[in-house]
C-alpha cells in the first residue's frame, strides 16, 4: 500500500496523522485522564516511526537495487566482444588469493567463494540476485580452473 510513496511523501502523511491523532480527543484512551491518556499517542506514534524507517530503507534498498540494474544494462549496451575480451581476467583477484598462494589455499578460497555465491544458496532471493550469483558463480569456477592447470 505504502510501496510507492516517497520516504519525504510518507514522513508528510505520517506527521499529520499523528499530530491530529495527538490532538483529537477521540482515542483509544481518553486523554481527559491526563497522562494514561497519552500512552496511546505514543504508541501509534512510536508505531508510525517503526514503519517510516522500514518503508525508508526498503526504499533506498530498491532504489539502490534499481540504479545498480540500470548501470548493469548501460553497460552491457556500450560493451561488445572487443571491450569484453580486452577486459582484464584475473583469476586471483576473483578468488581473493595472493598469487603465491598453494593449491591448497586456492581450493579453499575457492569453496569460501562458491559458498557465499553458489545460486542454491540464494534461491529464496529475488530473481535479479539469482543472476548475479549465477554469472558470480561461474566467474569463480573459471578463475579455479585456470589457477589449477
Amino acid at each position: 500500500m505504502l510501496e510507492g510513496l516517497s520516504p519525504r511523501a510518507l514522513m508528510i502523511g505520517m506527521l499529520v496523522v499523528s499530530l491530529v491523532y495527538l490532538v483529537l480527543p477521540f482515542d483509544f484512551i481518553p486523554d481527559f485522564l491526563g497522562l494514561p491518556g497519552r500512552i496511546d499517542d505514543v504508541a501509534l506514534i512510536g508505531f508510525l516511526v517503526w514503519l517510516y524507517q522500514r518503508r525508508s530503507a526498503a526504499h533506498v534498498e530498491r532504489e539502490t537495487h534499481e540504479a545498480e540494474s540500470r548501470q548493469k544494462d548501460s553497460s552491457s549496451r556500450s560493451s561488445g566482444p572487443a571491450s569484453e575480451s580486452s577486459r582484464a581476467f584475473d583469476p586471483y583477484t576473483v578468488l581473493g588469493i595472493d598469487r603465491s598462494a598453494s593449491d591448497k589455499e586456492i581450493q579453499s578460497a575457492y569453496r569460501a567463494r562458491m559458498q557465499e555465491y553458489h545460486p542454491d544458496k540464494v534461491s529464496h532471493l529475488g530473481e535479479e540476485l539469482q543472476r548475479v550469483a549465477h554469472d558470480k558463480s561461474q566467474e569463480i569456477q573459471l578463475a579455479y580452473r585456470q589457477l589449477k592447470k
